[in-house]
């Protein structure tokens, strides 16, 4: 029998690492099903503050993301040059408020677990990764289970074309991706989500894809979030 990877996690409060995607939020409703209690997300975004590190994501998304949720967030900046110390001093403050441990969505990726645990060890917290040892497919089944409504903000343009940015993510879709032979969970960097809706969620995000642009080797949706999303949407 594998470890559960929320074995330790009741009665435990914990920070999210919180991209504004798929991965993140189920690793969030796994460790809130775990009996783990949520306390804060902790998201960074790049130098100029106005988009998150990982997806590219506008902070509007993130914060949108946060009050449905009902949890506070910290926003960070950082360029990649001093990530890890933006993100290890982050931990520590949350550490401070009582926060014992931090909830990670890698599923397999043991640079970036290692990373992680180097990271909460700093910090004086512990990591947990929910998501860990799941099967890409078991990922996604899990999400559809649930469900969580998640959108394509980006995809490698390498491995995908742009028509699939602004799509929802759906067992279809994973189908498509399967049959063309790439990670249906996009572990590797295919593609990155935004979630607009799960059972966590107190209402869906507004969320209004108005089309794509490529940059390097990325497709990146443009995105409106919230009232202008309603109006226009």
């Amino acid at each position: 029998m594998k470890p559960d990877p929320c074995s330790g996690l009741r009665d435990v409060p914990f920070v999210c690492s919180w991209s504004g995607g798929k991965d993140s939020c189920l690793a969030l409703h796994l460790a809130v099903r775990a009996g783990g209690v949520p306390r804060r997300l902790l998201c960074v975004a790049d130098e100029t503050g106005r988009q998150t590190r990982s997806h590219r994501l506008p902070v509007e998304v993130i914060r949108a993301q946060a009050a449905a949720l009902g949890l506070p967030l910290t926003l960070c900046s950082a360029p990649w040059e001093t990530y890890e110390e933006v993100f290890i001093a982050a931990l520590g403050e949350v550490a401070a408020e009582g926060v014992t441990a931090a909830v990670f969505g890698d599923i397999d990726i043991e640079e970036h677990r290692a990373w992680e645990q180097k990271a909460c060890r700093a910090a004086g917290v512990q990591a947990f990764l929910p998501l860990w040892g799941l099967s890409r497919g078991d990922v996604l089944d899990e999400l559809f289970a649930l469900p969580v409504a998640a959108t394509v903000v980006t995809a490698e343009a390498r491995v995908l074309d742009g028509h699939l940015v602004g799509r929802r993510l759906t067992p279809g879709l994973a189908g498509e991706l399967e049959r063309a032979g790439w990670d249906v969970a996009g572990e590797l960097g295919e593609y990155h989500t935004a979630v607009t809706d799960c059972p966590l969620f107190a209402q869906p995000l507004a969320l209004r894809v108005t089309g794509s642009q490529r940059i390097d080797d990325h497709w990146f949706a443009r995105l409106v979030v919230g009232h202008d999303a309603k109006e226009t949407g």
